[in-house]
Formats: structure tokens, sequence, C-alpha cells
């Protein structure tokens, strides 16, 4: 991958230069997977990409803006699903990985009928 996969130094009618008309339509060039239409849609997805991901680069898995669970703690309230179990008895499901998606793993969209978790 290099800048011209995504952006044209020769000019665009586009902002920064993208191929596409959006940031998202550049990164669905590659991630179709992740276009939908979902019947379960995540807003800041839909929205833009890059409210979670640095197309450019990042120290952080997938590309993250920041650290699992960091990155969806920027919109999504702690105090009303900790990450912090209370009690490590019957609840470890947190403690490996501490990340939202070990249970939430269909961050970009679901189309399952109890989706709107995010879960399936």
């Amino acid at each position: 991958m290099t800048c011209s996969s995504c952006h044209n130094p020769h000019g665009t009618p586009t902002p920064k230069l993208l191929k596409t008309t959006s940031v998202n339509e550049t990164c669905y060039t590659c991630h179709a997977e992740k276009r939908g239409p979902f019947l379960w849609e995540h807003p800041p997805v839909m929205e833009n990409c890059t409210n979670c991901h640095d197309p450019h680069g990042s120290n952080h898995e997938k590309m993250l803006n920041l650290p699992k669970p960091r990155v969806c703690q920027q919109c999504h309230d702690e105090d009303r699903h900790p990450t912090n179990p209370q009690r490590v008895v019957g609840s470890t499901r947190f403690l490996f990985g501490r990340a939202c998606t070990n249970c939430h793993f269909n961050v970009h969209g679901s189309n399952h009928p109890s989706g709107t978790g995010f879960v399936r």
C-alpha cells in the first residue's frame, strides 16, 4: 500500500486529495465487508472510519486510534457497562484482553436479529 492507493497527488475535487468521494468509500475499496448495509449499524462506522481508525498507521491493533477498550470509551460510558468486573468469580469475560470486542465482535454492524448489541 502506498500513498497513491488512496490519494491522487495530481489533485481531485475531494478533500485531502482522496481518489473517492469520502474517507469511508476509500476504506471500502479494500474493506468491502465493512460497508453494509447492516440491519443494525454502528453510527460512528457509518459516519467516518477515522472515528476509530488511523489510516496512516497506528501502534495499536487494527490501526485503532487508541487501544481497546479506550477507543470504545471515547463514546460509550463505562459506568453503564463496566470493563472491570466487580467479582472475579463467574465474571471473567472482561479479564482476558480487557476489550469490548471479547463479546461485541461485530462492532461495524450486524444482520443478526439480536444485533443491537453487536454480539453476533
